[in-house]
């Protein structure tokens, strides 16, 4: 751990620094700043791979260490002797293509717990450690894409990231409270949480009263220590999703990133053919939209 510094530390160092140089606002300045310290660099990567669960080595690499490879390696080498990350091969069955996947380790889950609020993340921001499914690894790959790009159109608005939430915090935390009060107090008792907590997530419901859950959401401030103004719903779309649900969430202001060229045709032959006007509008402000032509599980 030695290899690591206390975040603290460098938290109060950088208070005498300008408030648009320190933290989560110089995070957002982008993968161009060359401002920013090798430890803040690795701090800001420990969080990134425990907030999102799974991040590729390459993308972590594009953007913290603005694409330079040696730097980057040395951080993700320097994270990993200090027993905080973990790296992972992921190998495309047709392709053979081998995509390195980083992960925290529980240590590592725990300080970037830390960490993640000096750096202007909500309080409560949940982290991971550990591979999650198998089957569902390179989707949380490309939310990693999807997020970051959405991150900067926010910041292009001046606005801040303050949490990301993924399907599986949203989904567990509806069932484990929608259960503790159906056992205790009926059907009808838990089906009134259920709306609620969907209300207050601003999550839509369909038309038979299911919950329409996005892949993440994230939550948005105008300050980087302000109270959430705004959420985004971030959709991997695959080629294989139905006209109806894309119709649905497309609807619902869910911004939609195909996972592939295959599934960026098929999105924009759905919305097209639905006569959609929410395929163009901006993701960052939760419109319905899709990200073009390219695909963000191309690892």
């Amino acid at each position: 751990m030695s290899r690591f510094p206390d975040p603290r530390d460098a938290h109060r160092q950088g208070q005498s620094a300008p408030s648009r140089e320190r933290g989560h606002r110089r995070e957002l300045a982008g993968r161009h700043s060359e401002r920013r310290s090798f430890q803040d660099r690795l701090q800001a990567s420990l969080v990134d791979v425990a907030i999102h669960r799974a991040v590729a080595s390459r993308d972590l690499v594009d953007r913290q260490f603005g694409g330079h490879l040696f730097a980057g390696r040395r951080g993700i080498d320097n994270l990993k002797k200090s027993g905080l990350v973990e790296e992972h091969e992921l190998r495309d069955t047709k392709t053979a293509r081998i995509t390195k996947v980083l992960t925290a380790t529980p240590a590592g889950r725990r300080l970037a717990g830390d960490v993640a609020p000096l750096r202007g993340w909500a309080s409560d921001q949940r982290t991971w450690s550990g591979l999650g499914k198998n089957a569902d690894l390179k989707h949380d790959l490309a939310l990693y894409r999807a997020v970051a790009e959405t991150r900067e159109r926010l910041a292009e608005r001046g606005l801040h990231l303050r949490r990301v939430r993924l399907d599986a915090e949203m989904r567990g935390e509806m069932m484990k409270r929608t259960e503790a009060v159906r056992a205790a107090h009926g059907r009808n008792a838990a089906d009134a949480l259920r709306e609620g907590i969907a209300e207050r997530l601003q999550l839509p419901l369909d038309d038979k009263g299911a919950v329409l859950w996005p892949d993440a959401q994230i939550e948005v401030a105008r300050e980087p220590d302000g109270p959430v103004e705004g959420r985004v719903n971030i959709e991997i779309t695959t080629e294989h999703y139905s006209r109806a649900s894309i119709a649905a969430k497309s609807a619902a202001g869910f911004a939609l990133f195909p996972a592939n060229p295959k599934a960026a045709r098929h999105l924009s032959a759905t919305l097209s053919g639905l006569g959609s006007s929410t395929g163009g509008r901006d993701a960052a402000s939760g419109s319905g939209r899709f990200r073009g032509e390219g695909g963000l599980l191309d690892l």
